[in-house]
């Protein structure tokens, strides 16, 4: 299931600009605009009921059968969007991919049975009759059928939406953010309702759910109340980063030490889902990544001052739990040298000022635990580092700034990118970075590479022994 929720997570965040694109002309000029332009708002449409669907097919025909299955998977849902009534996003999402699986089992069927030198042409044409009998199938049948079933779906959302149980999706989903479910929840299932939505009346309560920041913002709150003087520095950090930033990620390891604070951020979560649904208030588009500032920015004008209201209604709330559940002692030694390591990123943000405060980093770093894939000899220097996460925004785009800067204080010249765990991996790719809890998987993806597990993307001192293996490949 985790599985398949990543395969719809990627196929919405590499379409995410063209979803993001979509609201902003909906902001500005679609009902709840801010300069309505019936001319304009043609555009929105022809996006939601055929280019977004096409795009969609694209990507995962691509992504499960490569860039022949991605072609078919295009041609079958230009058919499907032909046929429909309604957008057929949430039938592309499943169409698309089912069309790349079948070019990719024909590919293997017919892989050492076709005579030499007519591979390309055999293939070709093959692929060909199976992506129009497919596309036939579904101008015929399955647009219609799809049609009938996504109205009956539509309806049954807008009974959720205005029922008591709404609220309730946070027991769900902000545990499931916790234990990296996020980009699969949000992507995945979130997103596509919320767009249906937003076609249908012009803004979805859909795009908060999860992205809302007000629940992680409390918990860091009250560490920061909890915590001494000397390590509010490094907590003030980590809510600029989580709340304006959109990083929810880096208040993940707080909760993961103490769970009971799950118990915070689902009363948070639960109160500003309230809010919204009390007061009508949804989102033209996804806001991504989840901060304020994209948050407001695809608000309807008429809805800011309610975007803003259910936030701080969930930050106090989970703020107020927390604040209980943490008791009256202070941060203890082990949270303390946490707080150390996030601290590391302050010093990160001043990189042009190194040269003066170099010395006030530390260098010596513990002995890593062994572990045969990070002691995997390395016949060469280190020159391009991967960053993967699950969808390849959010923590590894953090991890891979982060590490970046980590590089460019050593004096090291490493380039460093970041990708989601269901990209293509670039062969030219020396050392693989991921979360240990994606580090089977993604041996599974590039199993001839290098790897390095981090326990925690805000871990800092992590960043630092990478630093040292990459300089000592160097030296190899």
């Amino acid at each position: 299931m985790r599985k398949f929720g990543q395969l719809l997570s990627a196929m919405i965040y590499q379409n995410i600009a063209v979803i993001i694109a979509v609201g902003i002309i909906q902001e500005l000029f679609g009902i709840y605009g801010y300069f309505y332009n019936d001319r304009i708002l043609l555009l929105v449409n022809p996006i939601y009921e055929t280019l977004l669907p096409i795009l969609l097919a694209y990507s995962g025909g691509k992504l499960v059968g490569g860039k022949r299955g991605a072609v078919v998977a295009a041609l079958v849902v230009y058919g499907l969007t032909m046929a429909s009534s309604v957008p057929i996003i949430i039938g592309a999402m499943f169409i698309g991919p089912f069309a790349g699986f079948i070019v990719n089992r024909i590919e293997r069927l017919l892989k050492d049975k076709i005579p030499i030198g007519f591979e390309f042409l055999i293939s070709n044409i093959i692929i060909a009759i199976v992506g129009v009998f497919l596309t036939i199938i579904c101008f015929l049948y399955v647009g219609q059928l799809l049609s009938s079933g996504i109205k009956e779906f539509i309806y049954m959302l807008q009974m959720v939406i205005y029922s008591g149980w709404l609220p309730l999706a946070a027991v769900i989903i902000e545990p499931a953010k916790i234990f990296f479910f996020n980009n699969v929840i949000n992507y995945g299932f979130l997103t596509p309702i919320g767009i249906h939505q937003a076609k249908e009346i012009g803004k979805s309560i859909f795009f908060l759910l999860e992205s809302n920041p007000g629940p992680g913002f409390g918990v860091l709150l009250a560490y920061f109340f909890k915590s001494v003087h000397g390590k509010r520095k490094s907590l003030t950090l980590s809510m600029i980063i989580q709340s304006i930033g959109g990083i929810h990620e880096i208040y993940f390891p707080y909760i993961l030490r103490n769970w009971k604070l799950l118990f915070a951020v689902i009363g948070g979560g639960i109160a500003g889902n309230a809010v919204f649904q009390f007061l009508n208030i949804g989102l033209v588009s996804i806001p991504s990544p989840g901060s304020i500032i994209t948050l407001i920015g695809m608000s309807p004008k008429a809805d800011i001052l309610g975007v803003l209201f259910g936030i701080i209604i969930s930050a106090i709330v989970s703020f107020i739990l927390s604040f209980i559940i943490l008791g009256r002692s202070l941060i203890s030694p082990n949270e303390q040298e946490f707080e150390t390591q996030i601290a590391t990123l302050n010093t990160l943000q001043h990189i042009d000022h190194f040269s003066k405060i170099n010395n006030t980093i530390e260098k010596k770093m513990e002995e890593v635990e062994s572990s045969p894939l990070r002691e995997k000899p390395i016949k060469k220097p280190i020159e391009k580092v991967l960053f993967v996460c699950e969808a390849g925004m959010g923590s590894s785009s953090m991890g891979a700034a982060m590490l970046r800067k980590k590089l460019k204080l050593a004096n090291l010249d490493v380039k460093v990118n970041n990708a989601s765990i269901q990209d293509h991996i670039d062969p030219d790719i020396d050392l693989i970075v991921c979360h240990q809890a994606f580090l089977k998987k993604v041996q599974d993806r590039a199993p001839h590479k290098i790897y390095y597990s981090f326990q925690s993307f805000t871990n800092f001192q992590e960043y630092d022994q990478l630093v040292e293996k990459i300089r000592s490949f160097d030296k190899e």
